[in-house]
Protein backbone atom coordinates (compact mmCIF):
# COMPACT_ATOMS: atom_id res chain seq x y z
CA UNK A 1 0.00 0.00 0.00
CA UNK A 2 2.88 2.34 0.66
CA UNK A 3 4.14 2.03 -2.93
CA UNK A 4 0.75 2.89 -4.45
CA UNK A 5 -0.39 6.40 -5.23
CA UNK A 6 -2.82 7.81 -2.69
CA UNK A 7 -5.96 9.11 -4.43
CA UNK A 8 -7.84 9.94 -1.21
CA UNK A 9 -6.74 12.96 0.83
CA UNK A 10 -7.23 12.60 4.55
CA UNK A 11 -9.26 15.22 6.33
CA UNK A 12 -6.86 15.08 9.29
CA UNK A 13 -3.66 15.91 7.40
CA UNK A 14 -3.55 19.40 8.88
CA UNK A 15 -3.87 18.03 12.41
CA UNK A 16 -1.13 15.48 11.79
CA UNK A 17 1.27 18.16 10.52
CA UNK A 18 0.56 20.27 13.58
CA UNK A 19 1.25 17.32 15.87
CA UNK A 20 4.47 16.56 14.06
CA UNK A 21 5.56 20.17 14.40
CA UNK A 22 5.00 19.99 18.16
CA UNK A 23 7.44 17.08 18.57
CA UNK A 24 10.36 18.17 20.78
CA UNK A 25 13.76 18.23 19.10
CA UNK A 26 17.06 18.50 20.97
CA UNK A 27 18.35 22.10 20.91
CA UNK A 28 21.62 22.68 19.15
CA UNK A 29 24.54 24.34 20.84
CA UNK A 30 24.43 28.07 20.16
CA UNK A 31 26.65 30.97 21.11
CA UNK A 32 25.60 33.60 23.68
CA UNK A 33 25.19 36.20 20.89
CA UNK A 34 22.67 34.02 19.14
CA UNK A 35 20.66 33.61 22.33
CA UNK A 36 20.56 37.42 22.75
CA UNK A 37 19.14 37.85 19.27
CA UNK A 38 16.63 35.15 20.04
CA UNK A 39 15.42 36.94 23.16
CA UNK A 40 15.14 40.24 21.26
CA UNK A 41 13.11 38.48 18.57
CA UNK A 42 10.85 37.01 21.23
CA UNK A 43 10.29 40.50 22.67
CA UNK A 44 9.39 41.85 19.23
CA UNK A 45 7.02 38.97 18.63
CA UNK A 46 5.34 39.57 21.99
CA UNK A 47 4.85 43.29 21.22
CA UNK A 48 3.47 42.49 17.78
CA UNK A 49 1.08 39.94 19.25
CA UNK A 50 -0.08 42.48 21.84
CA UNK A 51 -0.80 45.04 19.10
CA UNK A 52 -2.75 42.49 17.08
CA UNK A 53 -4.79 41.60 20.18
CA UNK A 54 -5.61 45.29 20.69
CA UNK A 55 -6.64 45.67 17.04
CA UNK A 56 -8.82 42.56 17.22
CA UNK A 57 -10.41 43.92 20.38
CA UNK A 58 -11.22 47.20 18.68
CA UNK A 59 -12.63 45.35 15.68
CA UNK A 60 -14.85 43.31 17.99
CA UNK A 61 -16.17 46.50 19.58
CA UNK A 62 -17.03 48.02 16.20
CA UNK A 63 -18.55 44.73 15.12
CA UNK A 64 -20.78 44.66 18.19
CA UNK A 65 -21.82 48.26 17.51
CA UNK A 66 -22.69 47.48 13.90
CA UNK A 67 -24.74 44.43 14.88
CA UNK A 68 -27.21 46.60 16.80
CA UNK A 69 -30.36 47.70 15.01
CA UNK A 70 -29.67 51.42 14.65
CA UNK A 71 -33.16 52.06 13.23
CA UNK A 72 -34.64 51.54 16.69
CA UNK A 73 -32.67 54.54 17.95
CA UNK A 74 -34.60 56.89 15.65
CA UNK A 75 -38.00 55.20 15.99
CA UNK A 76 -40.75 57.55 17.25
CA UNK A 77 -41.75 56.88 20.84
CA UNK A 78 -44.71 59.26 20.93
CA UNK A 79 -47.39 60.31 18.50
CA UNK A 80 -46.03 63.87 18.44
CA UNK A 81 -42.81 62.58 16.88
CA UNK A 82 -44.58 61.12 13.84
CA UNK A 83 -43.95 62.88 10.52
CA UNK A 84 -47.50 62.19 9.32
CA UNK A 85 -50.42 64.49 8.68
CA UNK A 86 -52.57 64.98 11.77
CA UNK A 87 -55.80 64.01 9.98
CA UNK A 88 -54.44 60.58 9.05
CA UNK A 89 -53.26 60.00 12.61
CA UNK A 90 -56.70 61.02 13.84
CA UNK A 91 -58.42 58.53 11.51
CA UNK A 92 -56.24 55.68 12.77
CA UNK A 93 -56.75 56.70 16.41
CA UNK A 94 -60.54 56.80 15.96
CA UNK A 95 -60.50 53.31 14.47
CA UNK A 96 -58.47 51.94 17.39
CA UNK A 97 -60.80 53.62 19.87
CA UNK A 98 -63.75 52.08 18.06
CA UNK A 99 -62.05 48.68 18.44
CA UNK A 100 -61.89 49.28 22.21
CA UNK A 101 -65.64 49.82 22.44
CA UNK A 102 -66.41 46.75 20.31
CA UNK A 103 -63.93 44.43 22.00
CA UNK A 104 -64.78 40.70 21.87
CA UNK A 105 -67.81 41.40 19.67
CA UNK A 106 -68.67 40.08 16.23
CA UNK A 107 -67.92 40.92 13.53
CA UNK A 108 -64.21 41.51 14.15
CA UNK A 109 -62.91 44.93 13.14
CA UNK A 110 -60.65 44.97 10.05
CA UNK A 111 -58.63 47.91 8.70
CA UNK A 112 -56.57 48.39 5.54
CA UNK A 113 -53.67 50.84 5.81
CA UNK A 114 -52.17 51.71 2.43
CA UNK A 115 -49.68 54.25 1.14
CA UNK A 116 -46.37 54.64 -0.68
CA UNK A 117 -43.10 53.29 0.64
CA UNK A 118 -41.70 55.11 3.67
CA UNK A 119 -44.80 57.16 4.55
CA UNK A 120 -44.83 56.00 8.20
CA UNK A 121 -47.60 53.38 8.18
CA UNK A 122 -45.97 50.87 10.53
CA UNK A 123 -44.51 53.56 12.77
CA UNK A 124 -47.96 55.12 13.22
CA UNK A 125 -49.48 51.79 14.22
CA UNK A 126 -46.76 51.12 16.81
CA UNK A 127 -46.92 54.64 18.26
CA UNK A 128 -50.72 54.69 18.58
CA UNK A 129 -50.85 51.16 19.98
CA UNK A 130 -48.32 52.19 22.61
CA UNK A 131 -50.44 55.21 23.52
CA UNK A 132 -53.69 53.22 23.72
CA UNK A 133 -52.06 50.18 25.41
CA UNK A 134 -52.57 47.70 22.56
CA UNK A 135 -50.40 44.60 22.40
CA UNK A 136 -49.33 44.00 18.79
CA UNK A 137 -48.94 40.51 17.38
CA UNK A 138 -47.38 40.62 13.91
CA UNK A 139 -47.47 37.90 11.29
CA UNK A 140 -44.05 37.08 9.84
CA UNK A 141 -43.72 34.64 6.98
CA UNK A 142 -41.93 31.48 8.11
CA UNK A 143 -38.84 30.20 6.39
CA UNK A 144 -39.62 28.21 3.26
CA UNK A 145 -38.81 24.73 4.47
CA UNK A 146 -40.68 21.46 4.36
CA UNK A 147 -41.69 20.25 7.81
CA UNK A 148 -42.70 16.61 7.61
CA UNK A 149 -44.67 14.96 10.42
CA UNK A 150 -44.60 11.16 10.33
CA UNK A 151 -47.57 9.39 11.88
CA UNK A 152 -47.03 6.25 13.92
CA UNK A 153 -49.62 4.10 12.20
CA UNK A 154 -48.41 4.91 8.69
CA UNK A 155 -45.81 3.10 6.71
CA UNK A 156 -42.58 4.33 5.22
CA UNK A 157 -42.73 7.53 3.11
CA UNK A 158 -46.35 8.18 4.12
CA UNK A 159 -46.48 11.60 5.80
CA UNK A 160 -48.09 15.02 5.62
CA UNK A 161 -46.63 18.53 5.41
CA UNK A 162 -47.83 21.70 7.09
CA UNK A 163 -48.92 24.30 4.54
CA UNK A 164 -48.57 28.05 4.71
CA UNK A 165 -52.34 28.36 4.57
CA UNK A 166 -52.72 26.33 7.77
CA UNK A 167 -49.99 28.33 9.53
CA UNK A 168 -51.59 31.67 8.63
CA UNK A 169 -55.07 30.55 9.62
CA UNK A 170 -53.89 29.15 12.95
CA UNK A 171 -52.04 32.40 13.66
CA UNK A 172 -55.17 34.50 13.12
CA UNK A 173 -57.42 32.41 15.36
CA UNK A 174 -54.93 31.50 18.08
CA UNK A 175 -53.34 34.95 18.39
CA UNK A 176 -56.74 36.65 18.61
CA UNK A 177 -58.10 34.29 21.26
CA UNK A 178 -55.21 33.27 23.52
CA UNK A 179 -52.59 35.26 25.37
CA UNK A 180 -48.90 34.78 24.85
CA UNK A 181 -46.84 33.22 27.62
CA UNK A 182 -43.97 35.60 26.91
CA UNK A 183 -46.22 38.66 26.54
CA UNK A 184 -47.47 41.17 29.03
CA UNK A 185 -49.79 40.26 31.89
CA UNK A 186 -52.47 42.80 30.93
CA UNK A 187 -52.55 42.16 27.18
CA UNK A 188 -56.31 41.98 26.90
CA UNK A 189 -56.28 44.55 24.11
CA UNK A 190 -54.55 42.71 21.31
CA UNK A 191 -54.01 43.97 17.79
CA UNK A 192 -53.10 41.64 14.92
CA UNK A 193 -50.95 43.15 12.17
CA UNK A 194 -50.22 41.62 8.77
CA UNK A 195 -47.63 43.44 6.66
CA UNK A 196 -45.73 40.52 5.14
CA UNK A 197 -48.42 38.85 3.05
CA UNK A 198 -48.20 35.08 2.48
CA UNK A 199 -47.69 33.97 -1.09
CA UNK A 200 -50.86 31.89 -1.31
CA UNK A 201 -53.04 34.97 -0.71
CA UNK A 202 -51.78 36.59 -3.91
CA UNK A 203 -52.33 33.44 -5.95
CA UNK A 204 -55.82 32.52 -4.67
CA UNK A 205 -57.96 35.46 -3.49
CA UNK A 206 -60.90 33.09 -2.90
CA UNK A 207 -58.97 31.39 -0.10
CA UNK A 208 -58.32 34.77 1.50
CA UNK A 209 -62.04 35.52 1.36
CA UNK A 210 -62.88 32.24 3.13
CA UNK A 211 -60.35 32.98 5.88
CA UNK A 212 -61.79 36.45 6.52
CA UNK A 213 -65.34 35.05 6.64
CA UNK A 214 -64.30 32.66 9.39
CA UNK A 215 -62.33 35.37 11.18
CA UNK A 216 -65.29 37.74 11.29
CA UNK A 217 -67.34 35.04 13.00
CA UNK A 218 -64.74 33.64 15.39
CA UNK A 219 -62.00 36.29 15.72
CA UNK A 220 -61.72 38.21 19.01
CA UNK A 221 -59.17 40.93 18.17
CA UNK A 222 -58.99 43.72 15.56
CA UNK A 223 -56.97 42.98 12.45
CA UNK A 224 -55.01 45.53 10.42
CA UNK A 225 -53.40 45.00 7.01
CA UNK A 226 -50.53 47.24 5.89
CA UNK A 227 -50.01 47.45 2.13
CA UNK A 228 -47.39 49.41 0.17
CA UNK A 229 -48.78 50.91 -3.01
CA UNK A 230 -46.91 50.71 -6.30
CA UNK A 231 -47.29 52.39 -9.67
CA UNK A 232 -48.09 49.22 -11.63
CA UNK A 233 -51.50 47.75 -10.91
CA UNK A 234 -50.18 44.25 -11.45
CA UNK A 235 -48.04 44.54 -8.31
CA UNK A 236 -50.46 46.64 -6.26
CA UNK A 237 -51.91 44.40 -3.54
CA UNK A 238 -54.50 46.93 -2.41
CA UNK A 239 -55.92 47.08 -5.95
CA UNK A 240 -55.86 43.37 -6.76
CA UNK A 241 -56.65 41.80 -3.38
CA UNK A 242 -58.77 44.44 -1.64
CA UNK A 243 -61.35 45.39 -4.25
CA UNK A 244 -64.27 47.72 -3.52
CA UNK A 245 -66.73 44.83 -3.30
CA UNK A 246 -64.36 42.96 -1.01
CA UNK A 247 -64.08 45.94 1.37
CA UNK A 248 -67.84 46.48 1.43
CA UNK A 249 -68.52 42.83 2.17
CA UNK A 250 -66.22 42.60 5.19
CA UNK A 251 -66.72 46.23 6.36
CA UNK A 252 -63.02 47.02 5.98
CA UNK A 253 -62.07 50.60 6.81
CA UNK A 254 -59.52 51.88 4.32
CA UNK A 255 -57.07 54.56 5.50
CA UNK A 256 -54.76 55.83 2.77
CA UNK A 257 -51.52 57.64 3.69
CA UNK A 258 -49.84 60.15 1.39
CA UNK A 259 -46.15 60.75 0.84
CA UNK A 260 -44.58 62.82 3.60
CA UNK A 261 -44.53 66.56 2.94
CA UNK A 262 -41.25 68.44 2.84
CA UNK A 263 -42.07 70.51 5.94
CA UNK A 264 -42.78 67.40 8.01
CA UNK A 265 -39.66 65.78 6.56
CA UNK A 266 -37.55 68.76 7.65
CA UNK A 267 -39.00 68.47 11.15
CA UNK A 268 -38.14 64.77 11.28
CA UNK A 269 -34.59 65.44 10.06
CA UNK A 270 -34.07 67.92 12.90
CA UNK A 271 -35.19 65.27 15.38
CA UNK A 272 -32.77 62.73 13.86
CA UNK A 273 -29.89 65.21 14.07
CA UNK A 274 -30.70 65.98 17.71
CA UNK A 275 -30.50 62.26 18.50
CA UNK A 276 -27.13 62.04 16.74
CA UNK A 277 -25.83 64.96 18.81
CA UNK A 278 -26.32 63.10 22.09
CA UNK A 279 -23.29 61.90 24.05
CA UNK A 280 -24.26 58.25 23.57
CA UNK A 281 -24.21 58.59 19.77
CA UNK A 282 -21.23 60.92 19.26
CA UNK A 283 -18.83 58.00 18.89
CA UNK A 284 -20.74 56.78 15.84
CA UNK A 285 -22.20 59.92 14.24
CA UNK A 286 -21.22 63.44 13.37
CA UNK A 287 -24.08 65.85 12.72
CA UNK A 288 -24.07 66.93 9.03
CA UNK A 289 -24.60 70.50 7.95
CA UNK A 290 -27.88 71.95 6.72
CA UNK A 291 -26.91 71.70 3.02
CA UNK A 292 -26.65 67.92 3.21
CA UNK A 293 -29.89 67.53 5.15
CA UNK A 294 -31.75 69.73 2.65
CA UNK A 295 -30.39 67.70 -0.26
CA UNK A 296 -31.42 64.48 1.48
CA UNK A 297 -34.98 65.80 1.83
CA UNK A 298 -35.09 66.67 -1.88
CA UNK A 299 -33.71 63.28 -2.95
CA UNK A 300 -36.03 61.26 -0.65
CA UNK A 301 -39.24 62.44 -2.41
CA UNK A 302 -41.46 61.86 0.61
CA UNK A 303 -39.84 58.58 1.70
CA UNK A 304 -38.71 59.01 5.31
CA UNK A 305 -37.06 55.59 5.41
CA UNK A 306 -34.91 56.51 2.43
CA UNK A 307 -34.06 59.85 4.05
CA UNK A 308 -33.04 58.19 7.32
CA UNK A 309 -30.79 55.68 5.56
CA UNK A 310 -29.10 58.47 3.57
CA UNK A 311 -28.65 60.51 6.74
CA UNK A 312 -27.15 57.50 8.52
CA UNK A 313 -24.46 57.00 5.88
CA UNK A 314 -23.81 60.72 5.51
CA UNK A 315 -23.31 61.21 9.26
CA UNK A 316 -21.09 58.20 10.04
CA UNK A 317 -17.66 58.99 11.41
CA UNK A 318 -14.69 58.22 9.22
CA UNK A 319 -16.38 58.38 5.81
CA UNK A 320 -15.80 60.96 3.05
CA UNK A 321 -18.29 63.72 2.40
CA UNK A 322 -21.42 63.15 0.36
CA UNK A 323 -21.45 64.67 -3.13
CA UNK A 324 -24.22 67.19 -3.76
CA UNK A 325 -25.34 68.50 -7.15
CA UNK A 326 -27.40 71.65 -7.72
CA UNK A 327 -30.18 71.72 -10.29
CA UNK A 328 -31.81 74.95 -11.42
CA UNK A 329 -35.49 74.99 -12.34
CA UNK A 330 -37.27 78.08 -13.67
CA UNK A 331 -40.30 79.22 -11.75
CA UNK A 332 -42.01 80.56 -14.85
CA UNK A 333 -40.77 79.98 -18.38
CA UNK A 334 -42.70 82.96 -19.79
CA UNK A 335 -41.11 85.62 -17.60
CA UNK A 336 -37.33 85.65 -17.88
CA UNK A 337 -37.00 88.44 -15.32
CA UNK A 338 -37.87 86.22 -12.38
CA UNK A 339 -35.05 84.49 -10.61
CA UNK A 340 -34.45 80.81 -10.97
CA UNK A 341 -35.17 78.49 -8.12
CA UNK A 342 -32.17 76.30 -7.32
CA UNK A 343 -32.24 73.19 -5.21
CA UNK A 344 -29.59 70.62 -4.45
CA UNK A 345 -29.90 66.87 -4.48
CA UNK A 346 -27.63 64.00 -3.62
CA UNK A 347 -25.39 62.71 -6.38
CA UNK A 348 -24.24 59.36 -5.02
CA UNK A 349 -27.18 58.29 -2.87
CA UNK A 350 -30.86 58.99 -3.02
CA UNK A 351 -34.16 57.81 -4.38
CA UNK A 352 -34.65 57.68 -8.13
CA UNK A 353 -37.16 60.11 -9.56
CA UNK A 354 -40.39 58.29 -10.31
CA UNK A 355 -42.46 59.75 -13.16
CA UNK A 356 -45.76 58.61 -14.56
CA UNK A 357 -46.54 57.71 -18.14
CA UNK A 358 -48.22 61.05 -18.82
CA UNK A 359 -45.29 63.08 -17.48
CA UNK A 360 -42.82 61.07 -19.55
CA UNK A 361 -44.92 61.47 -22.70
CA UNK A 362 -45.08 65.21 -22.10
CA UNK A 363 -41.30 65.38 -21.82
CA UNK A 364 -40.85 63.41 -25.05
CA UNK A 365 -43.54 65.13 -27.14
CA UNK A 366 -42.76 68.66 -25.89
CA UNK A 367 -38.99 68.73 -25.43
CA UNK A 368 -37.44 71.64 -23.56
CA UNK A 369 -33.90 72.95 -23.78
CA UNK A 370 -31.54 74.42 -21.19
CA UNK A 371 -30.98 78.17 -21.76
CA UNK A 372 -31.62 77.98 -25.52
CA UNK A 373 -28.80 75.48 -25.95
CA UNK A 374 -28.78 72.29 -27.96
CA UNK A 375 -29.14 70.26 -24.77
CA UNK A 376 -32.37 68.74 -23.50
CA UNK A 377 -33.65 69.60 -20.04
CA UNK A 378 -34.82 65.99 -19.61
CA UNK A 379 -32.42 63.36 -20.89
CA UNK A 380 -33.90 60.79 -23.32
CA UNK A 381 -31.77 58.14 -21.65
CA UNK A 382 -33.41 58.82 -18.28
CA UNK A 383 -36.89 58.61 -19.79
CA UNK A 384 -36.01 55.30 -21.45
CA UNK A 385 -34.59 53.89 -18.21
CA UNK A 386 -37.75 54.85 -16.31
CA UNK A 387 -39.88 52.68 -18.64
CA UNK A 388 -37.46 49.85 -19.36
CA UNK A 389 -39.99 47.33 -18.01
CA UNK A 390 -42.69 48.34 -20.55
CA UNK A 391 -40.92 49.58 -23.69
CA UNK A 392 -43.56 48.46 -26.17
CA UNK A 393 -46.38 50.24 -24.33
CA UNK A 394 -44.50 53.54 -24.24
CA UNK A 395 -43.55 53.27 -27.92
CA UNK A 396 -47.18 52.61 -28.89
CA UNK A 397 -48.24 55.72 -26.97
CA UNK A 398 -45.63 57.76 -28.84
CA UNK A 399 -46.77 56.44 -32.23
CA UNK A 400 -50.38 57.32 -31.43
CA UNK A 401 -49.81 60.89 -30.20
CA UNK A 402 -46.67 62.25 -31.90
CA UNK A 403 -48.28 63.50 -35.12
CA UNK A 404 -50.44 66.25 -33.55
CA UNK A 405 -47.41 67.81 -31.77
CA UNK A 406 -45.47 68.61 -35.00
CA UNK A 407 -45.74 71.75 -37.15
CA UNK A 408 -43.82 70.80 -40.32
CA UNK A 409 -44.11 67.67 -42.44
CA UNK A 410 -40.32 67.44 -42.85
CA UNK A 411 -39.95 66.95 -39.09
CA UNK A 412 -42.73 64.35 -39.16
CA UNK A 413 -40.80 62.38 -41.80
CA UNK A 414 -37.69 62.26 -39.61
CA UNK A 415 -39.66 61.18 -36.54
CA UNK A 416 -41.62 58.52 -38.45
CA UNK A 417 -38.38 57.10 -39.84
CA UNK A 418 -37.05 56.63 -36.29
CA UNK A 419 -40.32 55.12 -35.06
CA UNK A 420 -40.34 52.68 -38.00
CA UNK A 421 -36.80 51.59 -37.13
CA UNK A 422 -37.84 51.17 -33.50
CA UNK A 423 -40.83 49.06 -34.53
CA UNK A 424 -38.60 46.91 -36.69
CA UNK A 425 -36.17 46.25 -33.82
CA UNK A 426 -39.03 45.18 -31.56
CA UNK A 427 -39.62 42.18 -33.85
CA UNK A 428 -36.26 40.68 -32.91
CA UNK A 429 -36.95 38.51 -29.87
CA UNK A 430 -33.61 36.69 -29.60
CA UNK A 431 -31.75 39.64 -28.03
CA UNK A 432 -32.81 40.92 -24.61
CA UNK A 433 -31.24 44.37 -24.93
CA UNK A 434 -32.97 45.34 -28.18
CA UNK A 435 -36.33 46.41 -26.62
CA UNK A 436 -34.56 49.00 -24.48
CA UNK A 437 -32.56 50.15 -27.52
CA UNK A 438 -35.76 50.41 -29.57
CA UNK A 439 -37.40 52.52 -26.88
CA UNK A 440 -34.36 54.78 -26.75
CA UNK A 441 -34.41 55.26 -30.53
CA UNK A 442 -38.13 56.09 -30.51
CA UNK A 443 -37.78 58.70 -27.76
CA UNK A 444 -34.69 60.30 -29.30
CA UNK A 445 -36.17 60.46 -32.80
CA UNK A 446 -39.31 62.24 -31.57
CA UNK A 447 -37.43 64.69 -29.33
CA UNK A 448 -34.73 65.57 -31.87
CA UNK A 449 -37.09 65.94 -34.85
CA UNK A 450 -39.63 68.12 -33.03
CA UNK A 451 -37.80 71.46 -33.17
CA UNK A 452 -40.94 73.62 -32.76
CA UNK A 453 -43.63 71.79 -30.77
CA UNK A 454 -47.26 72.84 -31.08
CA UNK A 455 -48.22 75.01 -28.12
CA UNK A 456 -51.78 73.85 -27.48
CA UNK A 457 -53.70 71.62 -25.13
CA UNK A 458 -53.58 68.19 -26.77
CA UNK A 459 -54.98 65.33 -24.69
CA UNK A 460 -53.16 62.01 -24.73
CA UNK A 461 -54.94 59.26 -26.65
CA UNK A 462 -54.60 55.55 -25.96
CA UNK A 463 -53.49 53.29 -28.83
CA UNK A 464 -56.29 51.57 -30.66
CA UNK A 465 -56.49 47.81 -30.59
CA UNK A 466 -56.97 46.26 -33.99
CA UNK A 467 -59.34 43.31 -33.82
CA UNK A 468 -58.64 40.98 -36.72
CA UNK A 469 -61.72 39.34 -38.16
CA UNK A 470 -60.61 35.92 -39.24
CA UNK A 471 -62.84 35.02 -42.20
CA UNK A 472 -62.50 32.37 -44.82
CA UNK A 473 -63.79 34.66 -47.61
CA UNK A 474 -63.34 38.36 -48.16
CA UNK A 475 -66.45 40.58 -47.95
CA UNK A 476 -68.37 41.39 -51.12
CA UNK A 477 -67.43 45.07 -50.94
CA UNK A 478 -63.74 44.20 -51.13
CA UNK A 479 -64.18 42.15 -54.29
CA UNK A 480 -65.30 45.26 -56.19
CA UNK A 481 -62.12 47.23 -55.54
CA UNK A 482 -59.37 44.60 -55.28
CA UNK A 483 -57.41 43.40 -58.30
CA UNK A 484 -58.28 39.91 -59.52
CA UNK A 485 -57.33 37.35 -58.42
CA UNK A 486 -57.72 38.69 -54.90
CA UNK A 487 -55.86 35.92 -53.07
CA UNK A 488 -55.20 38.01 -49.92
CA UNK A 489 -55.10 36.60 -46.43
CA UNK A 490 -57.51 37.86 -43.80
CA UNK A 491 -54.69 39.30 -41.66
CA UNK A 492 -53.27 41.28 -44.58
CA UNK A 493 -56.70 42.53 -45.57
CA UNK A 494 -57.54 43.81 -42.08
CA UNK A 495 -54.19 45.52 -41.59
CA UNK A 496 -53.63 47.10 -45.04
CA UNK A 497 -56.70 47.04 -47.29
CA UNK A 498 -59.69 47.32 -44.98
CA UNK A 499 -59.46 51.06 -44.33
CA UNK A 500 -59.09 51.88 -48.05
CA UNK A 501 -62.06 49.68 -48.99
CA UNK A 502 -64.23 51.56 -46.48
CA UNK A 503 -63.16 54.96 -47.87
CA UNK A 504 -63.79 53.94 -51.49
CA UNK A 505 -67.16 52.38 -50.68
CA UNK A 506 -68.30 55.58 -48.94
CA UNK A 507 -67.28 57.72 -51.93
CA UNK A 508 -69.24 55.56 -54.38
CA UNK A 509 -72.48 55.89 -52.40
Amino acid sequence: MSGRKKWVTSAFNQISTIDNAKVATPPAARSPGVNLNKTNGMKRNLSDNFETVQESGNNNVTQNMSQENWLNIFAPNHVNELAIHSKKVMELREWLQQCETKQNKQPAQICLLSGPSGCGKTAAVFALSKELNFYIKEWINPVDQEIVHNLGDQGYKESYKTSQWEAFKSFLFQASRYRSILGKINDKKRLLMVEDFPNFLLKSPDTFQEILEDYQNYGKSPLIFIVTESRSRGLNISYNLFTDQFKQKFLIQHISFNAIASTLMQKAMKRFCSIMAKNTEKEMYKVPDSAITDSIVVSAQGDIRNALINLHFAALNGIPGVLVTSSEKPKDSKSMIKKRKSQSSLKSIGKDESITMMHALGRALNPKYIDNQQCFLHSPEDIADAFASEPKTFTNMLQTNYLSHFREIECVAVASNGLSLSDLLFQEYREDTLPHTSLNIAIRSVMVANKQPVSAWLPIKAPKRLLLKHQEKLPKEAAKFLIHPNNISSNLYNTDYNIYVKIMSQQNK
